[in-house]
């Protein structure tokens, strides 16, 4: 903040501001994405507008921030976008908030383990061009982190409002409902391909997506997606592009008629950083998917228990899988 000259803005006392503030190791992470050195971070000249993405104008306390907050910085290159999961951590974007609520005299300080940057993400094509159901959707499936990472590529299929309209008409139930089904995040998760995938690099055959399946291209006449229609390709965003679709993806191992018995898998901790401790579940075959689409760890229940501590930091699908049912539901491992 020196080198930007920012010091006599934010030391102001008669005024009030929240400092989401990058820790020295989420400093070194951003130079190492992008590929410099700190002295080189200094030098770029949009410093003060990455810095200034990280200051809101008010004082915003953790216990005010509620899951879904769009807030705009003193930085006016993008929103922010907040998510507080079911488990209580707050993120910031794709940043996590590992401590929150440091005092000061014109305001609160907030630490992150990542540095916040003023990219369009697929998240805020979503937000930003109207695809209201789909953005509360991959709000409340507390996806934003995931999809919002600047660093990552995504393709997404995004479906429109009538789309999502069409599929609750379907099931004979409305979008709030929707919004609570237990495998939302695996429905949404279906419609996203890891890496940047314009509709030029499209062929027809199988694509892996982040739920564990995949979707069926066919170029035969337009481009489709399963039974869905693109009808906008290549809408870009800095980190992916969207491609909007006519119909929501269902994952072929789901039926429709099936998408209201899928099972919330219940267990603790989440986040967690060694172990998972299934509820009620001690014999079935078990699956966690990483956010690209792939197995990363599995086997056979001996028990309740699922190590997971030889995975990396990340959001992952754990799926349990039995003769009768299915359960899954996001891990976030730290």
């Amino acid at each position: 903040m020196i080198t930007a000259e920012l010091i006599p803005a934010l030391s102001d006392p008669f005024a009030e501001y929240t400092v989401f503030a990058p820790t020295n190791t989420a400093f070194d992470d951003l130079v190492m994405n992008l590929g410099i050195d700190i002295p080189t971070l200094l030098t770029l000249p949009n410093l003060g507008d990455i810095l200034t993405y990280h200051v809101l104008g008010m004082e915003v306390t953790s216990d005010m921030i509620n899951n879904g907050d769009i807030v705009s910085p003193l930085s006016m290159s993008n929103t922010l976008k907040l998510t507080k999961t079911s488990g209580g951590e707050v993120f910031v974007n794709q940043a996590q908030v590992t401590g929150a609520d440091v005092g000061a005299d014109n305001g609160v300080v907030h630490i992150l383990n990542s540095v916040v940057l003023p990219a369009i993400t697929v998240v805020d094509v979503a937000i930003d061009n109207g695809f209201s159901t789909l953005a509360t959707a991959v709000i409340t499936a507390e996806l934003i982190p995931a999809l919002s990472d600047p660093f990552a590529e995504y393709t997404v299929f995004a479906p429109t409002n009538e789309a999502f309209d069409a599929l609750v008409a379907e099931l004979g139930i409305d979008i709030p409902t929707l919004l609570t089904l237990p495998n939302l995040g695996s429905i949404l998760a279906y419609h996203v391909v890891s890496g940047t995938v314009l509709s030029t690099d499209l062929m027809n055959g199988e694509v892996p997506t982040l739920n564990g399946e995949s979707v069926t291209i066919d170029l035969t006449n337009g481009v489709m997606v399963n039974d869905a229609t693109v009808t906008t390709a290549d809408v870009p965003a800095d980190n992916g592009v969207v491609h909007i679709i006519d119909k929501v993806l269902v994952p072929m191992s789901t039926a429709t008629n099936e998408i209201l018995t899928t099972l919330e898998l219940d267990y603790f901790p989440n986040p967690t950083t060694d172990i998972v401790n299934l509820k009620n579940i001690t014999q079935g075959e078990y699956q966690v998917f990483s956010f690209d689409g792939k197995i990363v760890l599995g086997g056979i229940l001996s028990g309740n228990t699922i190590r997971v501590d030889d995975l990396a930091t990340g959001t992952y699908i754990i799926r349990i899988l039995n003769e009768s049912t299915v359960s899954q539901a996001k891990l976030m491992k730290l």
